[in-house]
């Protein structure tokens, strides 16, 4: 049976190698690049009967409060091969929906879980939730899985399977890879946290090929750190709506079919700092609609058909330290009635618009210690009143001028 390594498309090759002018991508985990390996059989446990059901009416195995088990405990306890079996040691097949009840754990990881595949065709596709319970993602893969066809499944119009937390779940990704998940519905975009009480962590893992690389919706203190987000059919990693305290760093999102890194409606008090953000289908990092005090430092974004990093009605965002360049318009665009950002140490060239574009009624914005050299148009252009540019910011070598305030 093929394997689903990273299982990039063949036309996805070549072109999508990291530039020579980036950092080196974060270290995550690639365990979708190796065959799972023989391990040990495990010793049979006594699992308790009401921890593990299963229902053949809606197909969906429950681990209920009170467990603590692994995958392979509950699949062993169960017996029920057509809803979770293991192909070969260490590889999984998923053909039923998987829910953990609030008070539970489940465990999906190596040594015992390395590869679980979760059946998506033409017949059906199954689905991962935590419901108020405990998810855990260690050193495994995870994909969707066309048994018809013994490949992952590349078409999400149909459906596609996904995995979810929500309601005051915890789920945690760790030296994992989930790719190949989610489409076009509410709570089904690939890989989420959602509603209030819900948290968790990314780290050191991979993400490609999802309809959303990463979402959350009204999720707190989330920490997305060290992870590879790429060819994700919209966005890469999307806090959105009222998802508040998030520390967002030392990832690469890239190739995704919008932007990079946003911030959307009422996401606030975060930070974004450290990653590489490039050849995103629009802007690098957005921060947008009310999502207030957020910090976006030391990152570096470039390629980007858009803008590198752009704010849109925020109050109080602080641009930093980034490295911006080559980008499709502006480098860094301040707009749609922002207030009180600072833009202050960047380096910012080679954009194919203006350095920085202060426009639509954006106010307060402080721009500082800047070095703006070599965009195609202005290296700042100010097109909105009540803003400060200092005299220490060097700006040199734009192709129309320098400065511009209209």
């Amino acid at each position: 049976m093929p394997q689903p390594t990273s299982v990039a498309p063949a036309s996805a090759a070549s072109s999508d190698a990291v530039p020579a002018s980036a950092p080196a991508p974060a270290a995550g985990a690639r365990p979708c690049d190796a065959p799972a390996t023989s391990t040990p059989a495990a010793a049979a446990k006594n699992i308790p009967a009401e921890w593990v059901t299963y229902s053949a009416g809606d197909n969906t195995i429950v681990v209920h409060a009170g467990a603590n088990l692994t995958l392979a405990d509950a699949g062993h306890a169960l017996g029920q091969p057509a809803a979770l079996k293991e192909i070969r040691p260490g590889e999984w097949l998923l053909g039923a929906n998987l829910e953990i009840d609030k008070g539970a754990t489940l465990q999906i990881g190596a040594p015992s879980v390395q590869r679980l595949k979760l059946r998506s065709d033409a017949g059906a596709f199954v689905w991962i939730k935590a419901l108020g319970g405990t998810l855990e993602f260690s050193g495994v893969c995870v994909t969707s899985w066309d048994t018809s066809r013994n490949a992952v499944d590349e078409q999400p119009n149909g459906g596609r399977s996904f995995v979810l937390a929500r309601d005051g779940a915890r789920m945690d990704i760790r030296d994992s890879e989930l790719s190949y998940l989610g489409y076009d519905a509410n709570e089904s975009y690939g890989v989420a946290w959602r509603l209030q009480g819900t948290t968790g962590t990314a780290e050191n893992s991979r993400f490609g090929y999802n309809w959303y690389g990463m979402y959350s919706y009204e999720a707190s203190d989330l920490v997305i750190r060290g992870n590879e987000v790429h060819h994700s059919a919209r966005y890469g990693i999307d806090p959105h709506t009222r998802s508040n305290h998030l520390t967002i760093e030392n990832n690469v999102s890239h190739h995704n079919g919008k932007h990079g890194i946003i911030l959307a409606e009422d996401c606030s008090n975060s930070v974004i700092r450290n990653n590489v953000s490039y050849a995103n289908d629009m802007h690098g990092i957005v921060i947008y609609l009310k999502s207030n005090n957020n910090v976006v430092e030391n990152n570096t974004v470039y390629g980007n058909q858009w803008e590198g990093i752009d704010v849109n009605d925020s109050t109080g965002t602080a641009i930093r330290s980034n490295t911006v360049h080559d980008n499709g318009k502006a480098g860094i665009g301040v707009g749609q009635d922002s207030k009180d950002t600072t833009v202050i140490g960047n380096h910012i060239t080679s954009n194919q618009e203006d350095g920085i574009a202060i426009y639509s009624d954006a106010s307060g914005t402080a721009v500082q210690g800047n070095v703006i050299s070599g965009n195609a148009r202005y290296g700042i252009y100010v097109k909105s009143a009540g803003n400060d540019i200092a005299e220490d910011n060097k700006v040199t070598d734009n192709r129309v001028e320098n400065v511009k305030t209209s």
